[in-house]
């Protein structure tokens, strides 16, 4: 990841590392390592360090680096450690930050595109379901995020909110994947310790209806899908170590900004919790979603 960015030469930077968990001696050799592959910077550019004392964990580490990073920042690309970029990602999140910096109906820019292949000559769709494996937004976005989930313990029919918010139409009956998503924000409100910031993001991009931009390219293969990981750990996942694309040079824009149900249903679902379905489903769902996309 690192590599890639050297490639890029951004001219400024900012780099954030949580601290080794208390009594970890693994932690430590692990973390110096690391911190040790970004102190080469051999390019001309402005470099900003967070490193932590104490260890904060994989929810309150990234939402510390956030508060800081836009604390200095109007907008910016994201990278965590374990997603690689493809060159084109850089140019191709920079255009999206210019389009749609004043357009609050735009949540985020999404660097992977779970393997989707667009087939109507665009550069990019929209989905109501951000990807932080590698991404880019804006500090006005994620200064308003609500990491308690304050809102959601005030709705009194989840299943019909998330049914209002979710569904791909008016007959939608996918019950399971409304129930999925009601698990996971009653897990951010009760559990004490959480590991995850992302879900709240999530949340409200569908409670404010705002988009996330999908490249018609994969831009970011994901290399984190390991058995020490702390949530990609099934390596047999099909977005994991997915292959990287380039995107044409000019940019074809869509005429109208709307999500992409093929996007969804084939893809998004299938990555947060359709994943363990046999392998071979997955393939024939590709090729449906490949058909249907054609008229897309």
């Amino acid at each position: 990841m690192f590599e890639a960015i050297r490639c890029a030469r951004p001219a400024r930077l900012y780099i954030a590392a949580d601290a080794p968990r208390p009594g970890n001696i693994t932690d430590v050799e692990k973390c110096l390592a690391t911190r040790a592959v970004t102190e080469t910077i051999d390019w001309p550019c402005e470099v900003k360090r967070l490193y932590q004392e104490q260890n904060l964990g994989c929810s309150f580490g990234p939402r510390a680096a956030f508060s800081w990073f836009f604390s200095m920042e109007p907008e910016g690309i994201i990278l965590e450690d374990d997603c690689v970029p493809h060159p084109d990602f850089f140019s191709f999140a920079r255009a999206m930050l210019n389009r749609y910096r004043n357009d609050q109906r735009i949540l985020s820019i999404n660097g992977s595109n779970l393997g989707y292949q667009l087939s109507n000559g665009n550069s990019y769709t929209y989905s109501r379901f951000m990807n932080m494996w590698g991404w880019a937004t804006w500090a006005d976005r994620a200064q308003v995020i609500d990491y308690s989930l304050s809102e959601w313990k005030q709705v009194h029919k989840p299943l019909w909110f998330l049914y209002q918010r979710m569904r791909q139409g008016l007959f939608d009956t996918d019950i399971n994947w409304y129930k999925y998503w009601q698990h996971k924000f009653d897990l951010t409100v009760t559990r004490e310790t959480i590991t995850w910031w992302d879900w709240q993001w999530i949340y409200h991009q569908l409670r404010n209806r705002k988009l996330s931009v999908v490249p018609s390219k994969n831009l970011i293969s994901n290399i984190g899908f390991i058995e020490d990981a702390t949530h990609t750990k099934a390596s047999d996942n099909p977005a994991a170590n997915l292959p990287l694309q380039s995107l044409p040079k000019q940019l074809k824009y869509p005429a109208e900004i709307k999500y992409d149900r093929v996007y969804e249903e084939f893809y998004v679902k299938w990555v947060w919790c359709y994943h363990k379905r046999l392998s071979a489903f997955f393939y024939l769902k590709q090729y449906i979603s490949r058909l249907i996309g054609r008229n897309v």
